[in-house]
């Protein structure tokens, strides 16, 4: 049996979408445990509906707690063989489910992963066929987490959009009170794994919405980015791996960069956290530098090297790039 995680948030206008597409899977035995996690509008009510309906749901309510809260709930009280966690404003396709598990079962794999596909709120959706024999790259989990530190490969970063065996429980508990808490762990399980089975079909689909947490301000809650990054390197550290150690440094250096650019552009009020982070970017700079510029491509280089000849410098190179590609 798969238990399928979900934790549930003030969305009333996801989350029937996204409770029928794990109830109309093509593989059955399953658990859906949905966790209520304080909502103050009808979500709950919506969960209950399904709980009455399906002898395969159950309804945990809890006071409020974030997201990592709400999903160590729904861990806690899982009961299958293995795990994947679905956030309620998202949707998966019938064959998520039989999908990675049958990659799992076939080769093995400590962690099952698939490929997503984003969704736009408000814009209708691209009706794409799924592949009917799609390519799935087995790896190890050492090169699985390359795929996070040296190639920022998203699917490999997120929560999501993976099958997890339930001997896994005690390294999927999430940091409470964190932002980018699958950036906290993800690496962690993976380094762990002995084989990691990736599809390449997008079986998992991710809404783009305007009001969700990441698309909304930049605040200091943002930085919890740069602490998780910085554990990593710590990780990477200790465990002797000196090469994934390089490039742990150079996104954390990089995001850094971002970092004291976003603060400076939309917090300018906040001169103290603009300060303690320019220090804390010049004293990494000076100490990671040397071993990271041989393996950063043209543009981190640039990006780096800018911002340590001129923060303001970097800061209007940044808002030009941001406003042709969107993606500073």
């Amino acid at each position: 049996m798969i238990s399928v995680i979900i934790p549930v948030y003030n969305v009333e206008r996801y989350v029937e979408k996204c409770i029928c597409s794990v109830l109309g899977q093509t593989y059955r035995d399953f658990e859906l445990i949905l966790v209520d996690d304080g909502s103050e509008d009808s979500s709950g009510h919506i969960c209950d509906s399904y709980e009455k309906k399906d002898s395969r749901v159950r309804v945990i309510h809890r006071e409020n707690g974030g997201l990592s809260a709400a999903r160590n709930t729904g861990l806690a009280a899982a009961k299958g063989e293995y795990i994947t966690y679905i956030d309620s404003d998202d949707s998966v396709e019938a064959g998520y489910l039989e999908e990675l598990l049958g990659n799992a079962l076939r080769y093995d794999a400590d962690v099952s992963v698939c490929a997503y596909r984003p969704v736009w709120e408000g814009k209708p959706r691209m009706q794409r066929p799924l592949k009917e024999n799609p390519d799935v790259q087995v790896c190890t989990g050492r090169e699985a987490v390359w795929k996070i530190v040296a190639e920022n490969d998203r699917k490999m970063i997120t929560a999501w959009g993976k099958l997890y065996p339930c001997r896994m429980k005690p390294l999927l508990t999430y940091p409470e009170g964190r932002l980018h808490e699958d950036e906290f762990i993800t690496y962690r399980i993976l380094y762990t794994a002995d084989t990691v089975a990736v599809s390449q079909r997008p079986l998992y689909c991710y809404l783009q919405r305007g009001s969700s947490i990441m698309n909304s301000g930049y605040s200091e809650r943002r930085l919890d980015k740069i602490a998780a990054l910085e554990e990593a390197v710590a990780y990477f550290d200790k465990a002797g791996d000196e090469e994934m150690t390089r490039y742990a440094r150079k996104r954390y250096l990089l995001q850094l960069s971002i970092a004291c650019y976003k603060v400076s552009a939309f917090m300018p009020e906040d001169t103290k956290l603009a300060g303690r982070l320019q220090k804390e970017w010049h004293t990494c700079y000076k100490k990671y530098w040397n071993s990271i510029k041989g393996i950063s491509g043209v543009t981190d280089r640039a990006a780096v090297r800018i911002y340590a000849a001129s923060p303001m410098a970097y800061r209007l190179a940044a808002r030009v790039y941001e406003k042709i590609y969107r993606k500073v």
